[in-house]
């Protein structure tokens, strides 16, 4: 299934009962543009019926779509404020807050790595003046909007992540994570620290001891790799910010959602970095725990169909998995995407229709899930019609056969595993030896596609042509993976030599600045003190140029593309460590989901890329002794870090 199409219907085996089936479809009328971002759905004019906040900012204006899921627009609203520039809306909410009847619009105000200050701010619903803002330095990524105190005005509940770009505001930096309360007009109630760089909360808020008072459930994820903070859940009290109860574990957690049970008890579900579904109860002890292949992200819980009071929980297992667990944490479902990159800050939320439920995916675009019944007979056939056949004989002979081989290789470098040429011969003959069987294969799929079309009348053709085009699809698939192994499959050792690391970085960038003049802005950032640093020259022009290169990619309207050396001394400066090399751009990020996959072979979120680009760059690096690092935000920009050792001449 390729989600990134306008259009596509996937019939899937239901998790529910034997005799129907799953339907994903796209809303196709509801299309989101690429200058568009799409915000939490919601009754917004409280109507009965879900609305769909969809904004669009040009010379940093804002104008708000409220649109219907089948692609009637409800209302304009135009923002009378303009953003500083590198400043952008991460969050967005309807709320009534001092309870006249009118509902305002809340929102987070983030910044890139310009230096521009974050904040919490309330715009006029209708109007779209801006009535108050709060400013800080942390990131605002999530608030919960709720009246803690009962008295007909909201408060918000406010988790500031930990960005570590050097902004401060009101108070706050953007070197711990924060969760705080402000009043209905934005002044601070009570401020909490919690975390330190790099760090976040996700928050839900709840009467969870049934005692009258509000209380907030927040657990932490830390996305540093140097020294990470444990994970935490905590029980915080609303009124106040003192912490009622608190979980300890290694791994970072994910977003948690509450799990209603009977008789208004509730248990609480959260994933975590290591691939475990875990859920707790009210007073934060593990009842049950469960392990996914890949970091467990809970995206929802909701109840589907006509299933009564059951509610199901929705997770995302990795980049390509997701699945679908009752109540006791027992699988139902589960369906490999294969273009998960197409989902950005996936979220589920469930849909009622005339007595039916549906789910709806909040991703890059809008896609359903809802139950469609079929008969037996019209299921049959569309089983043996579909790829299930050719499966069989292409995945189990020659998709296991290459599974196989690429775990060993992929499992450590070359040179971890000290692999002798006459391995490596061995294992190319067998790259080069499936590459001919697979053409053969391709060729004998035409025919049959051929021999279809001309020979065989409509019913029949409608059976075999689906085949033979998934034969192909599977065969293009398999090449493509055979390429890639070739090229791991290549070892170079190093031929290491003194090189002028500023020479070499301009030597690179140099390649880039002409075609790309007046769209991208290049600036170089470069120790003042010339160094040279023993590398293998051609190797570290490569990795370098696999950077820059996926840096210009993410950026299709323009940005800046920034290129730092820096020599990292000793703690008292008497000695050099390394020396960094930094590649920074202003373009569309990497979501935080996929960063821990980004280096593996045959990786890629490219229609047409190998996903080897970056394997090939850290194997470089490793090879010199060093290190490489990612830090990126979707919407703000990636910044690749090079940490090469340093070697006295």
């Amino acid at each position: 299934m390729n989600l990134s199409l306008y259009y596509k219907d996937l019939q899937l085996f239901s998790p529910f009962s034997s005799s129907v089936f799953y339907k994903y479809r796209f809303f196709l009328d509801t299309r989101i543009g690429e200058d568009e971002v799409l915000f939490q759905l919601d009754d917004i004019d409280n109507d009965g019926e879900i609305e769909i906040p969809i904004l669009t900012g040009k010379e940093n204006r804002l104008t708000l779509k409220i649109q219907e899921p089948i692609g009637n627009i409800k209302k304009i609203i135009n923002f009378q404020e303009t953003l500083e520039i590198g400043q952008f809306l991460g969050s967005l909410v309807f709320s009534d807050l001092n309870n006249d009847g009118q509902k305002e619009i809340i929102t987070s105000i983030g910044s890139t790595f310009s230096g521009a200050p974050r904040a919490i701010a309330a715009w006029d619903g209708d109007k779209g003046d801006l009535l108050w803002s709060f400013p800080m330095g942390c990131g605002p990524d999530i608030f919960e909007i709720l009246d803690i105190d009962q008295d007909g005005n909201k408060e918000i509940i406010v988790m500031g992540r930990a960005p570590h770009n050097g902004v401060s505001a009101n108070g706050t930096d953007d070197d711990h994570s924060y969760i705080f309360a402000l009043d209905s007009k934005g002044n601070l109630i009570w401020r909490l620290i919690l975390g330190g760089y790099y760090t976040r909360w996700w928050i839900k808020t709840l009467d969870i001891d049934r005692d009258g008072q509000i209380e907030i459930i927040a657990s932490k994820d830390c996305d540093r790799e140097i020294d990470p903070e444990p994970g935490e859940i905590r029980i915080i009290e609303a009124s106040t910010g003192a912490t009622e109860n608190l979980y300890k574990e290694s791994p970072s957690f994910s977003e948690i959602f509450i799990l209603p049970k009977n008789k208004g008890e509730i248990q609480l579900v959260v994933g975590n970095s290591v691939g475990d579904v875990i859920l707790l109860d009210r007073h934060l002890n593990p009842l049950k725990r469960i392990r996914v292949d890949h970091p467990a992200i809970i995206r929802g819980v909701a109840r589907m169909g006509d299933q009564g009071e059951k509610n199901y929980l929705f997770v995302q297992a990795g980049f390509t998995k997701f699945l679908i667990f009752n109540e006791k944490l027992k699988e139902l479902y589960r369906y490999n995407i294969d273009y998960f990159s197409d989902i950005k800050n996936m979220t589920f939320y469930s849909l009622k229709d005339q007595g039916r439920r549906y789910g709806l995916i909040n991703a890059s675009r809008l896609y359903l899930i809802e139950k469609k019944s079929w008969p037996f007979f019209v299921w049959l056939g569309r089983v043996l019609s579909s790829k299930f056949i050719s499966h069989l004989f292409i995945f189990i002979i020659l998709n296991g056969l290459f599974a196989y081989l690429f775990t060993l290789i992929s499992s450590a470098s070359p040179i971890e595993l000290k692999l002798q040429s006459d391995w490596l011969d061995q294992a190319q003959d067998l790259a080069h030896r499936m590459k001919n069987a697979l053409f053969t294969i391709q060729l004998q799929a035409e025919n049959l596609k051929m021999l279809a079309q001309k020979k065989l009348d409509d019913h029949d053709r409608q059976i075999v042509l689906p085949i033979s085009q998934s034969i192909l699809d599977d065969v293009s698939e398999l090449s493509r993976q055979t390429r890639i192994l070739m090229k791991i499959l290549t070892h170079r050792p190093l031929n290491l030599k003194w090189v002028e690391i500023n020479s070499l970085i301009k030597k690179v960038i140099n390649r880039y600045v002409d075609y790309y003049r007046g769209k991208i802005e290049f600036l170089l950032d470069l120790e003042s003190e010339s160094q040279d640093v023993l590398v293998d020259e051609e190797q570290l022009e490569e990795a370098l140029a696999n950077l820059i290169s996926n840096a210009l990619d993410a950026m299709p309207e323009g940005g800046r593309l920034t290129l730092r050396s820096t020599i990292i001394h000793s703690p008292g400066k008497q000695t050099i460590k390394g020396l960094e090399i930094e590649v920074e751009d202003t373009g569309q990020g990497i979501p935080e989901e996929i960063l821990s996959e980004i280096f593996k072979p045959a990786f890629t979120t490219k229609k047409d890329g190998l996903g080897i680009g970056l394997t090939i760059t850290k194997r470089i690096v490793e090879a010199h002794g060093g290190r490489i690092s990612v830090y990126s935000r979707v919407g703000v920009g990636t910044k690749f870090a090079i940490f090469l050792p340093w070697r006295n001449k």
